[in-house]
């Protein structure tokens, strides 16, 4: 059974598309949607730690998580939102522990010139040391429909 489903968004539509995905896996199973945004530390904009982006938290993520809230409103899903700051992998696996999380859904988000051309660092980090399953999305095909 799965109670608590982890998502783990950024403002990408690679991630957009992962929360439609995420919403609809959460109706079908009737199961609660925790939807996490970490800002890296390495951003620069997070290294002065100004009192503004402290206090509200980063305006990227805030949206993403917004986003993710509209979605799972528009399809009777209750969203709990959660940003924050550090390393995006270490975050998204602690976070999964905090909430005992049963499955962590996120997008494929692939660089070019990685070893693994189709998945990022920190997918591959979260698909190691996850302690539960991990849905990795890929980005939206023309054909795919969600729902």
């Amino acid at each position: 059974m799965t109670d608590v489903i982890l998502l783990a968004v950024n403002d990408s539509p690679a991630a957009f598309y992962a929360a439609e995905v995420a919403v609809a896996v959460a109706r079908r199973l009737s199961a609660r949607l925790r939807a996490v945004s970490v800002v890296s530390e390495a951003e620069p904009r997070i290294l002065d730690r100004s009192p503004e982006l402290t206090r509200e938290g980063d305006p990227s993520a805030q949206a993403a998580l917004r986003h993710v809230t509209a979605l799972g409103t528009a399809a009777g899903v209750d969203v709990v939102t959660v940003q924050r700051f550090g390393n995006v992998a270490a975050e998204i696996l602690d976070e999964a522990l905090t909430c005992e999380a049963d499955l962590i859904l996120m997008a494929r988000v692939g660089r070019p010139g990685h070893v693994l051309q189709h998945l990022g660092s920190t997918t591959q980090h979260v698909l190691e040391f996850a302690t539960v399953p991990v849905l990795v999305v890929p980005a939206r095909h023309p054909r795919w429909r969600v729902g």
